[in-house]
């Protein structure tokens, strides 16, 4: 019955944002909101990489509830509700820039590629092969070799070609340009995305999200539902010359409404134990997108929200350095704890990521200023 209630309530949705919704794309607000999510989004990201419960403190772990109830509760609301969000919204937002103010055709399909090899292509290049090198050299002169990354000297021809695709567990070499990796083959595959939205129209879009809410997908790594769903409805009000930002508006209340008893919901399955509530967690995800662009798009029209297009351009830069910022002070924040303080952790896991985010932008500017051709190049020329 949940399953079926939920089917209908997203097809409402897609019924209530898909008609009626030909409003100019040309909206200063449709671009000041695209702007000001870009750091929010991968500060959100940096939280879903902030793991103090993985740590073990006298055989215990952090993440145990009954130990640590208190930062259990806050990791749990903000790094699997909160924060998971900022991923899907980044796939959908590159699915409407992708076809924006443009047609397709071969000739455009080929210049937008040639575009993403310097924005997407390049910094992915590099970035990975950086975080590999810094591994290598904590094996062969530190002898340190964390286990969830293979020995280097034991490395075949494939795990040389993995270090760029599948290194470990499915994640390329630096684990967060799993991202870059799957937005990369939707690009590639843009002109099937384009045929389902040109001709199944709502349709397909609609069929994508039917496939991704209830988890129905074969497993490649690299062909992600969620790349393909998100970065087709994107696509659909690009394609349709919508601004998503005033369609989202008009059911913005409702979005917040059931976002938030999702939430309340999803939480209380969490502390009950229950392990399989994918669906709704799911259907969160998308009631919270609706939420979060249409309360952006409002604070920004009626003033309360700035628009900063300096941090904004940071924000590649935040994503692409905080892996092992983030990991070395959370271990060292741990170790200084003068024991196992539940509050004492729920700190430690609020404020890490805004100080790794804060530091990111600093070394960002100082880069852009001092060094801005070697900037513009690991970040895609953002």
């Amino acid at each position: 019955h949940g399953s079926r209630g939920g089917a209908l309530f997203i097809t409402h949705y897609f019924h209530n944002m898909m008609k009626n919704g030909n409003v100019s794309p040309q909206s200063s607000i449709l671009s000041q909101t695209i702007t000001f999510l870009r750091l929010p989004l991968i500060v959100a990201v940096v939280y879903i990489h902030t793991h103090p419960g993985h740590v073990v403190l006298d055989g215990i772990p952090v993440a145990d509830k009954d130990t640590f109830p208190a930062f259990s509760f806050f990791q749990y609301v903000i790094t699997e509700e909160l924060a998971r969000i900022a991923v899907p919204l980044f796939f959908f937002i590159s699915g409407f820039l992708f076809f924006y103010r443009s047609g397709f055709s071969t000739r455009i399909y080929g210049q937008k590629l040639r575009k993403r090899v310097r924005t997407l292509l390049v910094p992915y290049v590099l970035w990975n092969a950086a975080f590999f090198l810094v591994m290598f050299c904590a094996q062969a002169f530190l002898h340190v070799s964390p286990d969830k990354y293979p020995a280097i000297e034991e490395f075949g021809w494939l795990d040389w070609l993995n270090i760029f695709w599948s290194y470990k567990g499915g994640m390329p070499a630096s684990y967060q340009f799993w991202f870059v990796r799957d937005l990369m083959v939707a690009v590639l595959l843009s002109p099937v995305l384009y045929l389902i939205v040109k001709h199944l129209k709502a349709f397909g879009v609609f069929a994508l999200g039917v496939l991704w809410l209830f988890g129905i997908w074969f497993h490649v790594t690299g062909f992600n539902i969620d790349a393909f769903f998100f970065f087709a409805f994107g696509a659909w009000y690009s394609m349709n010359k919508c601004d998503f930002t005033a369609v989202f508006g008009r059911v913005r209340l409702g979005a917040t409404c059931a976002y938030l008893i999702l939430l309340v919901v999803n939480t209380w399955l969490w502390h009950i134990n229950v392990t399989d509530y994918s669906f709704l967690l799911r259907l969160g995800i998308f009631t919270g997108l609706v939420a979060v662009v249409s309360w952006t798009a409002h604070g920004i029209s009626k003033n309360r929200l700035r628009v900063s297009a300096f941090l904004a351009s940071s924000s590649f830069f935040v994503y692409a350095y905080h892996v092992l910022p983030v990991a070395m002070v959370v271990k060292t924040y741990v170790r200084l704890l003068p024991h196992a303080d539940d509050w004492a952790f729920v700190a430690g896991y609020l404020l890490i990521p805004l100080f790794i985010s804060a530091v990111g932008v600093g070394i960002y500017a100082l880069l852009h200023r001092y060094l801005p051709a070697f900037t513009a190049v690991i970040t895609g020329g953002r």
